[in-house]
């Protein structure tokens, strides 16, 4: 018999973060569990879908060296109990590897196991290029870009990673709209593959962007991006994450960031926020009675502030808020959620929109810091 003991609240914050990993794919058995390797004094859980994997460090006292496939419910079982003032949790396997039982307490589990060789691992040793920096500076890029992210055409479904001579840059678009970010460039050890396009980078899926927000959130540590032209591992002090990545081009968004004319306002974001949430009690449902999310909003200088307008099926509502304007051109008419969704991104205390000269669709947004940039397509009102 082999006997692990660890800290049930390490366990529990390793099985939290690995565990919505498979997703929909937990009618395949094997991904329905946590490969699981212990030897010296670590021990370590994966999880994966086969697109993305996560791994978990902690540490551990093992009587042998243990390479298995646990159960789910040996996850939950040391979350649920995490807190409950027993933080001495144990693990034991019969001598073939065939059943374990986990024990906290009074608490005790007995399930059968699958052999850990069964488990395929992506292979996050194969690396071209690599670079590091802060977990928090890499959310920002990826949380700026997040809803921006295409829902349905795969070339554009995630976020573009991709360095310039002076910043490591983040952008999403879904045809409709461009969120893009910089922060300082790190350095880059290796290069990405070639690119049809002028920049260098790869472009990472949508759910792997939601998990490695859901994961990194909060972390301040140091993390060390790198991969292939087809896998990219970020891997921080006790998590790795490893995924495949969108094998496409992804458009030259920075052509679409064109420079603005001269007719521009500005409000402050908050009360441009608070202003929209308003003016939404009005409803308006399509011709199947659902409530449409692609409700345009009018936005036109007038004396005394920069008047929002919006249309229900039978009714309509307007709101005026402080602003200020230089130059003088037509209304502004732009989705509200695009609007909300940009807003939330920029962050700051004021935003500026700008039409783009000579375009009489795109609609710059321009928050009050340089790190982040928005365009948004008009609509008709």
């Amino acid at each position: 018999m082999t006997t692990i003991k660890f800290s049930v609240g390490a366990f529990a914050d390793a099985a939290k973060a690995i565990r919505n990993i498979p997703g929909g794919s937990r009618n395949i058995e094997i991904l329905d569990h946590a490969r699981l390797d212990a030897k010296k004094k670590s021990l370590t859980l994966t999880m994966s879908d086969l697109d993305i994997e996560a791994c978990a460090s902690i540490a551990c006292d093992v009587s042998a060296a243990t390479l298995s496939a646990i159960p789910r419910a040996v996850l939950e079982f040391f979350i649920a109990r995490d807190g409950n003032g027993d933080d001495q949790g144990t693990l034991e396997f019969d001598a073939e590897l065939k059943t374990v039982v986990a024990r906290n307490g009074k608490g005790r589990l007995t399930t059968p196991v699958l052999p850990g060789s069964d488990f395929f691992l992506m292979g996050a040793d194969r690396q071209d290029w690599s670079f590091k920096l802060r977990a928090n500076e890499l959310i920002e890029l990826l949380r700026t870009c997040e809803k921006a992210m295409d829902e349905k055409r795969h070339f554009i479904q995630g976020v573009l990673l991709h360095v310039t001579d002076a910043e490591l840059r983040a952008a999403a678009t879904d045809g409709h709209r461009v969120h893009a970010v910089g922060v300082d460039a790190p350095e880059l050890q290796g290069a990405f593959r070639d690119r049809d396009a002028d920049y260098r980078g790869v472009t990472i899926p949508d759910r792997t962007v939601k998990e490695l927000i859901r994961i990194f959130d909060g972390d301040e540590s140091e993390v060390t991006l790198a991969g292939t032209g087809a896998i990219i591992t970020v891997e921080g002090a006790a998590i790795r994450v490893t995924s495949k990545l969108i094998d496409g081009t992804f458009p030259d968004y920075a052509k679409l960031l064109q420079a603005p004319g001269g007719f521009r306002v500005c409000v402050p974001a908050k009360a441009l926020d608070s202003a929209i949430g308003r003016l939404l009690v009005l409803p308006r449902k399509d011709g199947k009675g659902r409530a449409e999310t692609s409700r345009p909003i009018r936005m036109t200088p007038v004396d005394g502030g920069l008047k929002l307008e919006i249309k229900g099926n039978d009714s309509d509502a307007e709101d005026l808020i402080d602003c200020e304007v230089e130059g003088s051109g037509d209304p502004i008419v732009v989705n509200y959620r695009y609007v909300r969704d940009a807003l939330a991104a920029a962050g700051g205390s004021k935003v500026t929109f700008a039409p783009i000269e000579g375009n009489a669709i795109g609609v710059r947004m321009l928050p009050d810091n340089d790190r982040s940039s928005f365009l948004l397509m008009q609509m008709r009102y």
